[in-house]
């Protein structure tokens, strides 16, 4: 029983860490300089939602949202990758598992960050 308890605790521990604890050491790009990248060895691949991507679309984006990242991965054309999300769960999470399949992520674009950012400048 003490056991069952521990790896209960411990998996909730793990899972905490996976979707709140930011990534480290990946820059951050604004929706400015997403749009002047055409680098030829670097994706970007956009993990938000449908929804969200219809509102606010970036054209040189892969739309290959977080929940279809798993069984679609292999469709990114390179392993350098410039991740565009919409909040910073997403934004862990992506770049997680990403980095699982190998990937090096270059950059991220936090689209609500930067939105709520002009909203608060203007």
């Amino acid at each position: 029983m003490e056991f069952l308890f521990f790896l209960f605790i411990a998996t909730l521990i793990y899972n905490l860490y996976v979707r709140y604890v930011p990534v480290c050491r990946i820059p951050t790009v604004s929706l400015q300089q997403l749009s002047i990248i055409k680098k030829e060895n670097i994706a970007v691949v956009d993990l938000r939602d449908y929804n969200d991507m219809t509102t606010l679309p970036i054209e040189t984006a892969i739309s290959l949202p977080l929940s279809y990242l798993k069984r679609n991965y292999e469709q990114l054309p390179y392993k350098d990758v410039i991740v565009v999300t919409s909040d910073s769960i997403t934004t862990n999470l992506g770049v997680r598992k990403l980095k699982r399949y190998g990937f090096r992520v270059k950059g991220v674009c936090c689209v609500e960050q930067q939105v709520q950012t002009k909203i608060k400048t203007a």
